[in-house]
């Protein structure tokens, strides 16, 4: 009976080992951790992109702010001209009158123009300041659970790394015979030894007979459930 309880912590420790490699690979990939990443990488496409935006604004607003700088230049030589005497054909008055007119108008609609540049930059700053704070607590958070992940998978590894040496011990005390019919077994079933509680063979979870009960009890070679074909392991109480 003692090689019986031995192997069933042989078993006991295979199970273990396959949860524990289970949760290791689930850790790989982690559904939460890759829906994050995207979520970053997708936030920080269109931050580049209203960045862009941004930056493509600020040089558009400093050509025009160049543009009414040479206007105003303009302007000032040619309302200079006009009114110190320079210009007295009354044509060309005319027709200067007009196009100092035209480029007032100018200046107008280019300063208009700066005033809405400026009022989307706020707005985009204000908008590129949010995203990034929201990004950058999104990547801490990232950081936080894949440093999280990677411990957790360092600990499953360890805990995994310690059971061939627990199983190799409690191998070395089973009955060669009794052990090559349990590994033998192992080809057909992840849990060839199962333990009987009241009269049920708790692998299959079907009554076993009382010839089956009666030889367990006795003690006698090896015991299979005529249900599954399971190695019977049954432990007195008391």
């Amino acid at each position: 009976m003692p090689d019986y309880k031995l192997l069933l912590e042989i078993q006991v420790l295979d199970e273990q080992k396959r949860a524990l490699e289970q949760k290791l690979r689930e850790g790989q990939t982690s559904e939460e951790l890759k829906s994050l990443k995207a979520e970053i990488e997708a936030g920080r496409s269109i931050f580049n992109k209203l960045k862009g935006e941004y930056s493509n604004q600020k040089k558009t607003q400093k050509t025009k702010e160049m543009d009414v700088a040479m206007a105003s230049e303009e302007l000032n030589n040619l309302g200079q001209k006009l009114y110190d005497g320079s210009i007295t054909n009354v044509k060309e008055i005319n027709s200067n009158s007009k196009k100092l007119e035209s480029i007032k108008n100018k200046i107008k609609q280019e300063e208009d123009y700066i005033l809405v540049l400026m009022e989307e930059q706020v707005n985009l700053r204000a908008k590129l300041e949010k995203m990034s704070a929201d990004l950058n607590s999104k990547a801490e958070d990232y950081r936080r659970k894949h440093g999280s992940l990677l411990a957790n998978q360092q600990r499953l590894q360890q805990l995994i790394a310690q059971i061939p040496l627990a199983r190799q011990k409690l191998l070395e005390k089973i009955d060669a015979e009794i052990l090559h019919k349990y590994m033998d077994m192992k080809k057909s079933f992840e849990d060839p030894l199962a333990r009987v509680e009241k009269g049920i063979c708790m692998g299959c979870r079907v009554g076993i007979t009382f010839n089956e009960l009666r030889l367990l009890k006795q003690g006698e070679g090896l015991v299979f459930c005529s249900h599954c074909g399971r190695m019977l392991y049954w432990e007195r109480q008391g």
